[in-house]
């Protein structure tokens, strides 16, 4: 990560705190005018893809409680962190989303998954059966944008299938995409298979579809992570076994989608 003046790493990290509904962390790092590295806290961000995993690994993590998570789209979050604000672990949604921080990590690991799914609205209104359904007349489809994450492996899934979906809604992340689905918005919508699961209470269902290169989930220790021993106690936990189980539970896929291993 590039260089940015102390000043400025304090004001970008307030802003991501108060995206992350984290006002306590923030109040703490203006306080002493840096980034808390004194081993009491440790800040992950997220991807959105990841928002209700993140919480039973924090959880589960030594209690629960000693994690301040910033969730949001990939891009958003590389975005934050090239603009200054400080991050101990980053996750993102697949590798491609990581490689503008590669130079400013200390390690990186592979840490499970996801296959991108056709959530359907409840009661499926615009009787999807097939993925070309999807292209009908009528249809109100969501899809993320193509700069995301979610959004490159919905352009890989439909070029797969030949498939053009007229007129979609974009959005910014898989999160926004399902919304539009849970809230009628949309009668269907690209969104990861463990999204769809986490919507099945609002009545969503879905239709797996056939991806060549199912997303890669990535988790990098950033180089200020790495001076942070509880940073670095929670990243080496991170890729173990019990947080490996956790993502499997939640419906996440092994590291290397080729093999049958759990995550």
């Amino acid at each position: 990560m590039r260089f940015v003046p102390r000043g400025r790493r304090t004001l970008a990290a307030c802003a991501v705190m108060v995206l992350a509904a984290s006002a306590a962390a923030c109040t703490s790092a203006d306080t002493t005018g840096a980034a808390d590295r004194s081993g009491t806290g440790i800040t992950v961000f997220a991807a959105s893809s990841l928002t209700d995993v993140v919480e039973q690994l924090n959880a589960a993590y030594d209690g629960g409680g000693r994690l301040r998570v910033n969730i949001g789209s990939s891009s958003q979050l590389v975005a934050q962190l090239q603009s200054g604000a400080e991050a101990d672990v980053v996750i993102t949604a697949d590798l491609e989303a990581l490689e503008p921080l590669r130079n400013g990590l200390d390690r990186e690991t592979v840490l499970a998954s996801n296959n991108l799914v056709l959530a359907l609205a409840a009661d499926n209104p615009a009787g999807i059966r097939v993925l070309r359904d999807v292209a009908g007349d009528g249809v109100r489809a969501a899809l993320c944008a193509p700069s995301v994450p979610c959004g490159r492996a919905t352009s890989r899934v439909l070029e797969a299938a030949g498939v053009a979906v007229p007129a979609p809604s974009l959005e910014d992340s898989v999160r926004s995409v399902l919304t539009k689905v849970t809230s009628g918005q949309a009668d269907a919508g690209f969104v990861y298979r463990t999204d769809a699961l986490a919507a099945a209470g609002s009545g969503v269902t879905y239709l797996p579809l056939e991806d060549p290169a199912p997303n890669r989930y990535p988790a990098g220790l950033t180089a200020e992570g790495a001076g942070n021993p509880d940073a670095a106690a929670f990243y080496e936990w991170l890729i173990g076994p019990e947080a490996a189980g956790i993502l499997a539970e939640a419906g996440f896929g092994p590291a290397d989608p080729g093999s049958n291993d759990a995550p």
